[in-house]
């Protein structure tokens, strides 16, 4: 008997010993391991070239008036307007380059639905989710499995099993901040290879939640890349839900694994999460998708295409015997037209219209106050893929009763090399002369009179620009160009300025102000050298696109005016150079800086009115969120009356500032910012513009502080749209 207890009791000992054993990793070791594995893992696959086989179902839980016109928003969710239910199947062959580069091309497509640009609603950034990299293939969101994210994620060991004699360990992980940056869900983990078997996370956006299922291959050539995919979305908005699932089958053609040889840098990225659906026959044929289906239909999935099928008959046979539905439908796409921004083509020519009564062309601000403005376009496309492009713009001031306008028509002669000559006619904001400015200064310190009262903007401007830019060589362009201005005097309040007691109380001379009156001219070439180091490059079509660099971007510019030529008036020399960079630093954080400095001379003219408007000159386009980049508080009238200047602007941005502890509100922000400005120029000596602002995909917003001289001067807020 005790020879039984005994045996019983080494039995025990020794199966508790082996259960002991499978649970000898602890979580720090594993995850160790398994990050070590992740760094080597992102980076051992070369290309690949695969069939991908994609579904896509589709229903509508929840939908209001709103519904129907969600449409309206580019890439925002996909929906059946005209049923609560659709099916979406695609073929693509997916192409793969490392470190990033994806390259879909779509040979066929069946739907349901009626929505067009269906390529652009596909969840491919989440397909192509790279388990083993710092951050998912749009950069959308950090992965849970490598070192430099650790610090967002805690983990737990949920459950230890073995298969065939291998050890095999499910890890949980949950983000420490509720954002959409982070991601929640398992992981299952090979003991010894410490590669992924399966990985199912979970995640937020602006109005949507997903779920992601990733099912790793188990050959020696796929067992570090997915096979299948679930994905799960709902979308909730406006009181509408729309969910859908899609399902997913990778057929790997071809793997290539890294090898240790040196690569040629390319600088062409041409490819990069690029989707591509030039000519792709719908397929609507039932015997050819029941061949090349790779996930059998499910019977409601069934259901909805054979109905689909049979309305399509249905409305054949009544297009033939009436076209009033024709009618109704062009009726309903010329109301939006009117309301939305439409783009119509016509063989080689493309128009594109803003919409006479579009809400998002109206804007506001307290110099200018309310303002409106339409825009046309008209692109003729030539041999070789060059273009002939005329845009035409006008707006109307309503508080200062101005109307602005621009006619630029670009020939695009030669697109690979970013060959543009251009011509620009129009008026734009009256302008002043700085000099003038200067010498009422003091003046108006004993009239009495504010400087608020007077109207200085009284030049009316009147411009034509003839201008040719190319590239040299990669990064390094070459522009010329030709700028020539009219200047008449704006009817304001410094018309009474003529009489005898107005010159008086300003002390200025009757034959000063006379100068001022009579029509300016400006005749100024320009030449402008901009420069790149290794310039990353995309082709759209022919069309060659930068789109970023390790290094700065260094800009050179010099014009010169000719007083006499042809009426001018002004003689001058202007020399601007301005240094800008984007340093991307570790997990989507990014500081953004751009220095200018400029200065003129040999100024010959009576008044110079051709003074930098720092705010709408210098840098005309803002930072990638339309707000960064520029002086959004500088009042203009003020601020330019100086030969020379200095300005700087520096944002810093990254995922987690100050919202991380506010759950409710980080759940929508994806990016907070940090903004510097100032400028220093003789007149104004010292200012400085500091702000913070949030973004999304939809949005940016950001309020400002500006300082004169180290003193406080103002506040502001300013908002940026993405929906169009």
């Amino acid at each position: 008997m005790k020879k039984v207890i005994l045996y019983i009791f080494i039995l025990l000992l020794s199966t508790n010993s082996k259960s002991f054993s499978q649970h000898k990793e602890s979580i720090d070791t594993i995850m160790a391991r398994s990050m070590k594995a992740a760094e080597h893992y992102s980076d051992v696959v070369e290309e690949y070239d695969a069939e991908i086989y994609m579904r896509m179902y589709v229903e509508t839980l929840k939908k209001n008036f709103f519904y129907r016109y969600t449409h309206l928003i580019p890439n925002f969710v996909l929906h059946n307007r005209n049923g609560d239910e659709g099916v979406f199947e695609v073929m693509s062959d997916l192409r793969f380059k490392h470190p990033n580069t994806y390259t879909a091309d779509i040979k066929q497509l069946t739907t349901t639905f009626s929505q067009k640009n269906l390529d652009e609603m596909l969840p491919s950034s989440l397909v192509h989710l790279n388990v083993y990299n710092e951050m998912s293939s749009n950069e959308r969101f950090f992965m849970p499995l490598r070192e430099e994210s650790k610090k967002y994620y805690r983990y737990e060991l949920k459950r230890t099993f073995a298969e065939n004699g291998v050890t095999f360990y499910t890890i949980s992980f949950t983000p420490i901040y509720k954002s959409p940056k982070l991601l929640e869900g398992t992981v299952v983990l090979e003991e010894g290879t410490w590669r992924v078997m399966q990985f199912v996370c979970e995640g937020v956006d602006l109005a949507s939640e997903f779920s992601i299922e990733l099912y790793m291959g188990n050959t020696a050539s796929t067992n570090m890349l997915p096979v299948n995919a679930v994905i799960h979305q709902k979308f909730s908005y406006l009181g509408n839900i729309v969910t859908n699932r899609c399902l997913v089958n990778i057929d790997y053609r071809l793997i290539q694994l890294k090898e240790n040889r040196p690569k040629r840098q390319i600088f062409n990225i041409s490819n990069l999460y690029k989707v591509r659906l030039d000519s792709v026959p719908l397929v609507n044929d039932p015997s050819f998708w029941e061949k090349e289906r790779k996930i059998p239909l499910q019977l409601k999935e069934r259901d909805i295409i054979d109905e689909f099928v049979l309305q399509q008959e249905q409305k054949k046979q009544e297009e033939q015997a009436t076209d009033t539905l024709n009618k109704k439908n062009n009726a309903a796409d010329w109301a939006k037209s009117m309301v939305m921004s439409s783009r119509y083509k016509f063989k080689n020519t493309s128009i594109s219209y803003s919409g006479i009564i579009n809400p998002f062309l109206l804007s506001y601000s307290s110099f200018d106050g309310l303002s409106y403005r339409q825009k046309i376009g008209v692109n003729y496309e030539l041999k070789r893929q060059s273009s002939i492009e005329m845009k035409a713009f006008v707006g109307y001031l309503f508080k200062r009763k101005e109307l602005l306008t621009d006619l630029t028509t670009a020939w695009n002669y030669n697109p690979t090399h970013m060959g543009k000559l251009s011509l620009s006619v129009g008026n734009g904001n009256k302008t002043y002369s700085s000099i003038f400015l200067e010498e009422v200064q003091d003046s108006l310190i004993n009239s009495g009179l504010k400087l608020d009262d007077l109207d200085f903007e009284y030049y009316n401007d009147y411009y034509f620009r003839l201008h040719n830019t190319i590239e040299v060589t990669n990064g390094f362009t070459v522009g010329t160009g030709l700028d020539y201005h009219i200047r008449k005097a704006a009817d304001n309040k410094l018309d009474n300025l003529d009489t005898p007691s107005s010159i008086a109380m300003f002390n200025t001379n009757n034959d000063e102000i006379t100068k001022m009156y009579r029509r300016q001219k400006i005749f100024a070439p320009v030449v402008t050298l901009t420069w790149t180091p290794e310039q990353y490059y995309r082709f759209e079509r022919r069309q060659k696109i930068y789109v970023r660099s390790p290094y700065p971007t260094v800009k050179l510019q010099f014009s010169k005016g000719f007083r006499g030529v042809l009426g001018s008036t002004s003689g001058y020399n202007r020399v601007e150079l301005d240094v800008s960079q984007n340093i991307q630093l570790d997990l989507m954080k990014s500081i953004h800086y751009h220095i200018g400095m400029g200065f003129f001379s040999n100024q010959k003219s009576e008044y110079f009115t051709d003074f930098a408007f720092f705010s709408k000159r210098n840098f005309p386009e803002t930072w990638d969120d339309g707000i960064g980049g520029v002086f959004n508080l500088l009042d203009r009238r003020f601020y330019n009356a100086s030969d020379t200047y200095i300005q700087n602007h520096i944002m810093y941005e990254s995922p987690f500032l100050i919202l991380n502890f506010v759950p409710v509100i980080s759940k929508g922000v994806f990016s907070e910012r940090l903004y510097l400005s100032h400028l220093y120029n003789p007149y104004i000596r010292s200012y400085t513009e500091a702000g913070y602002g949030i973004g999304n995909k939809f949005f940016n917003a950001a309020v400002f502080g500006s300082f004169h001289k180290l003193k406080f001067h103002e506040i502001g807020f300013k908002i940026s749209l993405n929906i169009f």
